[in-house]
């Protein structure tokens, strides 16, 4: 799903109301038993009451996130924004970490990846012609890709260090009925992470290490008007977090048996889902063809790769998972997404058979659910008079 931070599920016409927090049992339990416990085993159904098997805390119908929304004003976007990269720093440094700089274009597209093109000029500005439909064409003399995440880059930053990020600009299309979801941009910045790892378990468990450990370093340092922010910011150290297979989230959402069980998500489908937890979880185990990113396969042949969900109605954060073993793997999926494999990328994996996982994170998404924001929108620095500015104007 991240537009994805790999997907571009959203949510329209939200409204939400304030709602006092609870006890911590009374996040997500079956029979008594914490949600992740039974996840994904199908062979209990009988022993689980409700919808696909799981039962959620109750909650008032019109009471979607812990406490007031708000609208930000510029400056508290900037304090917001600052502490959010801050601490998400000091956690990644913890972790041990090493930031490295984006590439900021690329000769090679991503498959599947809706990319934009920057366009160089011969010793001066490339020519932009306006015509008559409103379009423009540009004539230069180089053309490059610009990032939609930095996920090969990133991978093959692992030959020369075990734990990488960085804070990597992106651009990507807005499609259909993401304008009003409240989660998408055309410019935004992704936590990009990777490591060397060939472990789901240990990605899933090293990225709720991460975000437990922000939360930690934002709590004593929250703006004055930081109103709910610690009950949210204690979600992001529940860890561990609810992990539901993507078929029980197909479920669980309000999929029929008789409809496509290979697609993705639906808005409404993601609302629904999400409106029944109180704190984050995982969505993993996905069949080929759902994700228009590269993963490795199981042996059941489904992907492993997880989508991680903030509960209430705020919806996808992060994407990730265990990236290709070969490239083979590489160069099935690829043309499977209908592109052919990026070739420096499927070389240096064959020469290095480096086994890597990581995920991106959609950083203004997690100020905005950090500062109980109601739109990203809410965070657009005033410096910014980039594409942002044109969603909602119907252009």
């Amino acid at each position: 799903m991240f537009i994805d931070v790999e997907n571009g599920l959203g949510s329209q016409d939200i409204s939400y109301c304030n709602r006092a927090s609870g006890p911590a049992d009374e996040y997500a339990t079956v029979k008594g038993a914490p949600f992740e416990e039974i996840a994904g085993e199908s062979d209990r159904s009988d022993e689980i009451s409700g919808v696909c098997g799981f039962e959620v805390s109750p909650r008032h119908s019109d009471c979607l996130i812990p406490g007031s929304v708000v609208s930000l004003s510029s400056a508290q976007s900037y304090l917001w924004t600052g502490r959010v990269l801050q601490s998400l720093r000091r956690s990644l440094l913890e972790h041990d970490f090493l930031e490295i700089l984006p590439a900021l274009l690329s000769s090679e597209a991503e498959p599947g990846a809706r990319h934009s093109v920057a366009v160089l000029g011969d010793r001066a500005r490339p020519k932009v012609t306006a015509e008559s439909d409103g379009r423009v064409s540009v004539d230069g003399k180089w053309a490059y890709q610009l990032p939609v995440s930095h996920s090969v880059e990133k991978q093959m930053a692992l030959e020369h260090a075990d734990r990488v990020y960085c804070l990597t600009p992106c651009l990507r299309l807005l499609m259909d009925g993401e304008e009003a979801s409240g989660k998408h941009l055309y410019t935004f910045f992704q936590v990009v992470v990777e490591w060397r790892a060939a472990d789901a378990d240990e990605a899933l468990t090293v990225t709720e290490s991460i975000l437990g450990s922000l939360a930690r370093h934002m709590k004593p340092i929250l703006p004055d008007d930081a109103g709910t922010a610690v009950t949210r910011l204690q979600g992001l150290r529940s860890a561990p977090y609810p992990r539901v297979s993507f078929a029980d989230a197909l479920k669980l959402g309000g999929r029929k048996p008789d409809e496509p069980q290979n697609s993705d998500l639906t808005r409404e489908e993601e609302r629904t889902l999400t409106d029944s937890f109180d704190s984050p979880f995982w969505i993993h185990r996905y069949p080929l063809g759902v994700r228009d990113s590269l993963y490795q396969r199981g042996e059941d042949g489904l992907q492993e790769t997880y989508d991680l969900m903030l509960p209430a109605g705020y919806g996808e954060l992060a994407t990730g998972g265990l990236r290709p073993r070969d490239k083979r793997e590489i160069t099935e999926q690829s043309r499977l997404l209908g592109g052919e494999p990026n070739p420096v990328y499927a070389d240096w994996k064959e020469r290095s058979g480096i086994q890597t996982a990581g995920f991106g994170l959609g950083f203004e998404r997690l100020v905005r659910y950090c500062a109980g924001a109601d739109s990203v929108l809410d965070l657009l620095a005033a410096h910014d008079s980039g594409p942002n500015r044109r969603i909602g104007a119907h252009e």
